[in-house]
């Protein structure tokens, strides 16, 4: 809504508004951060499917759990350098929405944060418990 009100000030009345680009790159960031960890908990995350088809199902779990930590590495990076340049950003203001760049820059380490959690949940709970609630959820 904000981006055709964006549209509307800028091309129909010629008057741009100035803070709603700014805006909706932080939105935006947020969003992307925090559909992250709902989208890596569900599994609708892009994949390559070498090895699903390997019949051992004790391999098939150690790839998993393999993937889950390279996951669990990366999301721990992103908390270790996302929280201190949240913390370093705090007395740098947003040039037109005057908010402090903490808001926007705290959104990667919450997210990351957030996706941890997710991933040690997917390496605590059986590999296919998902599937079975998605399909319980489908059942009318």
């Amino acid at each position: 809504m904000m981006n055709v009100a964006q549209v509307f000030f800028r091309y129909v009345l010629v008057d741009p508004l100035s803070w709603s680009e700014e805006t909706m790159r932080y939105t935006t960031t947020w969003m992307v951060m925090l559909a992250g960890s709902a989208a890596l908990f569900r599994g609708e995350h892009m994949v390559i499917s070498l090895f699903t088809s390997v019949r051992s199902p004790l391999f098939r779990r150690l790839i998993h759990l393999s993937v889950l930590t390279c996951i669990a590495g990366f999301c721990l990076l992103l908390m270790w350098e996302g929280f201190p340049a949240a913390i370093n950003n705090m007395r740098q203001m947003a040039p037109a929405t005057r908010i402090p760049m903490t808001i926007p820059y705290m959104a990667i380490p919450v997210g990351a944060s957030l996706m941890l959690i997710k991933v040690l949940c997917l390496m605590i709970l059986p590999e296919d418990a998902l599937q079975r609630e998605a399909a319980e959820e489908n059942q009318p």
